[in-house]
């Protein structure tokens, strides 16, 4: 057992010099140098301001010992003027305040050098004298002293003004003996301050030398260690880089950081020029570069979007799911120049400091081929959805209803392909447009039948025809490649309506469900223009419209022996379609008009006295316009305005019933494809019946089929 033990693995992660250090082992010399260059500074910066405030205070003693031997002189001066005066019997008051201010200053300024004192400055305003210091200054100050005090003493009577002659004379006779001695004494104070004064400056240059030269040393080795750590943060920065270049120039999304102005970073994907169909550049902004791809519509949301999620306040998780680019089709153009299809998914991702959205990571994706299989898987969908539902409705008709329907559909079916089959051997284009017409007629009606029964998948089939024979008619020269296609999607309506066929037969068979046919009672009698009112509900719905229908049986209908006939049936399901497409107005134009919301519809089979059956569809709309069918007439170009200028209205109005005349936008379901009063026209016309019209504007129209 001992050769199967096995050595546990060591769970402990490994030391690596990769590990992140923190900021102070990573950033500990450069501080610990900026902190010195800060003490230093300090330091230089104290010892300047202190030695400034002391070279100040020698600026004042310098000053004043000099006003001190200017005051010596004004005491002598002053005191042999007061002698001369006296002597000459004038009167010394001028020369005796001289005396008094000149006496008075010097002593108080020499008590100052002594000991320290307030005394006027030079500009009369009290200043703070220093007591002398350094040797030769005291000495100056004490010897100054020594001659002063007698001095004093015996100019105490001149400066009281009682003095005698005896004393005035002993006064000048000292002041002429030591006068020239106090000068020499304050020479030398101020010598001794001037001195005191040099030597601070002196001091001071050198301290602000050796600062400035341990503050140049200090940054020289800040910038040494800054330009050391620079140059391998460079390094690392480079070769990180290095490695964004190969990771943005192989990977398949579109990455890039977009700046709060909506301009692109420097670290773009090579997808991103491949996905836009030019090579961005930083700087660019997104939006110029989505403007060709994108339409009108889709680049203002996309902006609105991008302004959202720069907003702080906005919380990211709560507009994601708004993101107007997750799935945008784009107008993109191959290597040939020729416009193709192509869906681009954009996702953005906050990238926020200190509670700011600095930048926005967009990932852009090409879902084409992924849109391209959502797009078929859901056609199978729809299609199995569609069949199932058909179906579904076909078990639940009754079964003769559902077998004259798959007999008129075929039938129909079985013409329109002998009219395509007689198109290659037409000479002239009007012969061509009205095979075309034809055909049309024929589509549209099997359309409007197969929707009265809710046959989804057999409509949405013979729309998806009715586009192409759209598509043909708009064409001004008809080709035989312009038609090849239409057989094809011929054959697929024929095999569904044989599938429908079989379903019909099987159900007739079924000896459990009564047949209509051999059964009428008044419930079946009813259930054509009940399925045709539903059609019309559904229209309705389909066009953003409001409708109530009524169903009118006058007295004497129910027992016409036509009243049961599909083709009547089928010219009720045009005009029903057609009163919702164009008589009933839209919930707010109606509102605005001071209707209801709803429009009504109003379906009537009547039995007239001369035994004619008439049926009726009627509608409270915005009726019809001579002039909205004139300016038709003139947009689609069959007529000039001269030319409608010679009809009468109602024959500008009967314009409605030609092949190709619609007043609604193409491509509905329910409408704008000119077929459907071209087809009840001719089915009037095929049945022995006539038409009839009224219309009153604002008030709504009346279309009504007379049968014999």
């Amino acid at each position: 057992m001992a050769s199967m033990a096995t050595t546990a693995p060591n769970t402990a992660p490994p030391q690596s010099a990769s590990v992140p250090r923190s900021f102070w082992q990573r950033y500990r010399v450069i501080i610990l140098a900026v902190t010195l260059f800060i003490v230093i500074d300090l330091g230089v910066l104290v010892l300047n301001f202190y030695t400034s405030f002391k070279i100040s205070e020698d600026a004042i003693g310098v000053n004043l010992s000099g006003r001190q031997r200017m005051l010596s002189q004004r005491m002598t001066k002053a005191l042999l003027t007061i002698d001369i005066e006296l002597r000459d019997g004038r009167n010394a008051a001028t020369a005796r305040d001289e005396f008094k201010l000149a006496v008075g200053l010097f002593e108080q300024t020499l008590k100052g050098f002594e000991v320290g004192a307030t005394v006027p400055g030079g500009d009369g305003k009290q200043v703070y004298l220093q007591p002398a210091v350094g040797d030769a200054a005291r000495q100056a100050v004490n010897s100054a002293l020594g001659l002063w005090e007698p001095y004093r003493s015996i100019l105490a009577p001149v400066l009281d003004g009682r003095e005698t002659p005896q004393e005035l004379s002993a006064a000048v006779a000292y002041a002429r003996a030591n006068n020239v001695k106090l000068l020499g004494l304050m020479n030398d104070l101020t010598t001794a301050l001037e001195r005191n004064a040099t030597e601070r400056a002196n001091f001071l240059r050198m301290v602000q030398a050796a600062g400035i030269l341990l503050a140049l040393m200090n940054f020289a080795y800040i910038l040494y260690k800054f330009l050391s750590s620079l140059r391998r943060a460079d390094e690392a920065i480079l070769e990180v880089n290095e490695e964004n270049r190969e990771i943005l120039g192989s990977v398949r999304e579109g990455l890039f950081l977009l700046q709060p102005n909506f301009t692109l970073g420097t670290q773009i994907s090579r997808s991103v020029g491949t996905l836009l169909g030019r090579v961005p550049k930083p700087g660019d902004r997104l939006i110029d570069l989505l403007g060709p791809l994108l339409f009108e519509k889709d680049l203002k949301d996309a902006s609105d979007y991008m302004d959202l999620l720069f907003s702080p306040h906005v919380r990211e998780n709560l507009v994601q799911g708004v993101n107007p680019l997750t799935n945008v089709e784009v107008r993109a153009s191959n290597a040939l120049g020729l416009e193709e299809r192509k869906f681009l998914s954009f996702s953005f991702n906050r990238v926020v400091e200190g509670g700011q959205v600095r930048h926005l990571l967009v990932t852009m994706q090409d879902i084409t081929p992924r849109m391209a299989l959502e797009k078929q898987l859901e056609t199978e969908r729809s299609r199995a959805r569609q069949e199932f539902s058909s179906l579904v409705q076909a078990l639940r008709t009754d079964a003769g209803t559902l077998r004259s329907f798959v007999l008129r559909a075929e039938g129909q079916l079985l013409q329109v392909n002998d009219l395509l089959r007689s198109l290659s051997d037409q000479q002239f284009m009007a012969d061509t447009r009205k095979t075309l017409d034809k055909i049309f007629r024929l589509i549209h009606t099997f359309k409007g039948e197969a929707a009265a029964l809710n046959m989804e998948l057999l409509a949405g089939m013979a729309h998806a025809l009715e586009d192409d024979l759209q598509r043909l008619r708009n064409m001004e020269k008809l080709t035989g490649d312009a038609l090849v296609h239409l057989p094809l999607a011929l054959e697929g309506l024929l095999e569904k309506v044989g599938a429908f066929k079989l379903v019909a037969l099987a159900h007739a068979a079924d000896k459990t469900v009564p047949d209509s046919a051999d059964n009428a009672p008044a419930a079946d009698m009813l259930s054509g223009p009940t399925r045709v009112l539903e059609l019309a509900q559904r229209a309705a719905l389909d066009m953003g419209k409001k409708i109530r229908t009524r169903l009118v049986f006058e007295e004497g209908a129910q027992t016409h022996p036509r009243v049961q006939d599909p083709e009547l049936m089928s010219l009720a399901v045009q005009l029903v379609r057609n009163a919702v497409a164009h008589g009933i107005e839209s919930p707010s134009e109606r509102s605005a008009a001071g209707k209801t919301d709803s429009g009504l519809i109003t379906l009537t089979l009547a039995r007239r006295a001369t035994d004619e059956l008439e049926l009726r569809v009627r509608d409270d709309g915005h009726g019809l316009k001579a002039a909205t069918v004139r300016q038709r007439l003139l947009d689609l170009g069959w007529y000039q305005p001269e030319q409608l200028d010679q009809f009468s209205e109602r024959q500008i109005v009967a314009h409605i019933f030609k092949p190709g005349f619609s007043t609604a936008a193409p491509g509905g379901l329910h409408a704008g494809r000119g077929v459907g009063l071209d087809a009840v026209h001719e089915a009037a016309k095929r049945m022995g019946a006539h038409i009839r019209m009224q219309s009153t504007p604002g008030q709504g129209s009346e279309f009504g089929i007379v049968l014999s």
